[in-house]
């Protein structure tokens, strides 16, 4: 029989560890310079939609121009004995002037929409091989984060093959689904917000000097995107962590979320809080509590279709009991089963089970249809 060389181990995982650094930074490298062509592109692309709007203009005004001399040769023509060959000799050329003026505006206008075409193919060629690279970044990150981690202390604490084989690929989900979750808000929040903004700078430096007035209404534009981007960020910010847990404390951060949630999805919740006031120091367990809201309130929000909600937090001397309720649709409790095979999505039935029983919690869920849903957490203070 083999014997188990840890160091061994160790040893492939490092140089494995190392190839794929290696790669990762090619990767990074492929995706910083698609995001400066992109910058590039876009920047060509606003530019040239510029000029093909001028010409199009200017080949309006020149059909109209066009027109009238013709009209004024005709007129001249009709009128031979009034009109000296000068004069009509003169309109003659005018016209033919402005006729071939016509065309050549007419020609580099479309040379200018085949550019415009093949430069928004190439944005979005650039595009797409930045959305490829950042994913990309992303899987090779995790695996990095998983290769990297203590695997020796993993070993000693789960001694069943199957369940660290689950854990290691629950652990790797996540980090995976996090990461893509917060990586598609930042690049459809802030980073879009910031490209908009390096664009409308660029913007109010090429007409600052001819047009003071536009200058300044493209300058308003840009603190209006500033301050969203700033929304933006903190409202991410807050979704990852919410700070105010260690500012002011688990309930006033609890009451905080409540109210929001209900100005935000008119469900009307009443937040209780019963027993003495003491504060939680304990990180896991003030998180625990708030994701375990958070969750309960989503899924009232997306699946029971109730109107109102309650939440409410007891602190006894031992433990903390937290009860979410709704008056909504309710499930059948009998055909339910909480494992690893729920799909919830979020945190979901099964991940607030196992959250709260690492914390020696308990987890209980009472529902019948048509009698709403109430899930009770139990937790021990550590």
């Amino acid at each position: 029989m083999a014997v188990f060389n840890m160091s061994r181990l160790n040893s492939i995982i490092n140089d494995t560890v190392n190839m794929i650094d290696k790669s990762r930074e090619a990767i990074y490298d492929i995706a910083e310079g698609a995001r400066s062509e992109c910058e590039r592109l876009k920047s060509d692309l606003d530019a040239l939609r510029l000029e093909v709007e001028r010409m199009i203009k200017k080949s309006d005004e020149l059909e109209i121009a066009l027109k009238k001399s013709r009209e004024k040769l005709a007129q001249a023509s009709k009128n031979f004995g009034e009109s000296s060959q000068e004069d009509i000799r003169a309109a003659y050329e005018e016209a033919d002037k402005i006729r071939v003026e016509l065309a050549v505006n007419r020609e580099r206008e479309r040379f200018a929409i085949i550019r415009r075409n093949d430069l928004e193919r190439r944005l979005a060629e650039a595009l797409n091989t930045v959305s490829r690279a950042e994913l990309l970044m992303n899987q090779v990150g995790t695996v990095m984060d998983y290769l990297s981690g203590d695997l020796s202390n993993l070993n000693v604490q789960l001694e069943d093959a199957e369940k660290r084989k689950y854990l290691a690929i629950r652990v790797i989900k996540a980090q995976e689904d996090e990461r893509s979750r917060v990586a598609r808000e930042i690049h459809d929040g802030p980073a879009q917000a910031l490209s908009n903004i390096v664009l409308k700078a660029e913007i109010c430096e090429k007409i600052i000097d001819t047009d003071i007035n536009k200058a300044k209404e493209e300058l308003k534009e840009l603190k209006r995107i500033i301050r969203e981007s700033l929304i933006d960020v903190r409202r991410i910010i807050y979704a990852l962590r919410p700070m105010s847990l260690e500012d002011i404390g688990l309930i006033p951060t609890l009451q905080k979320y409540i109210d929001k949630f209900s100005s935000e999805s008119g469900i009307k919740v009443k937040f209780q809080k019963k027993g003495p006031d003491k504060e939680i120091h304990d990180e896991n367990l003030t998180i625990t509590i708030f994701r375990v809201v958070q969750e309960a309130l989503n899924n009232i929000h997306k699946h029971s279709g109730a109107k109102a909600a309650e939440v409410c937090i007891e602190l006894t001397s031992e433990r903390v009991v937290l009860t979410v309720t709704d008056k909504g649709k309710g499930f059948n409790t009998g055909s339910m089963k909480i494992d690893k095979d729920d799909n919830m999505g979020g945190f979901g039935l099964f991940s607030m089970k196992e959250r709260i029983e690492l914390l020696d919690g308990l987890l209980e869920i009472k529902s019948g249809e048509g009698r709403g849903t109430t899930i009770k957490a139990v937790l021990p203070y550590v």
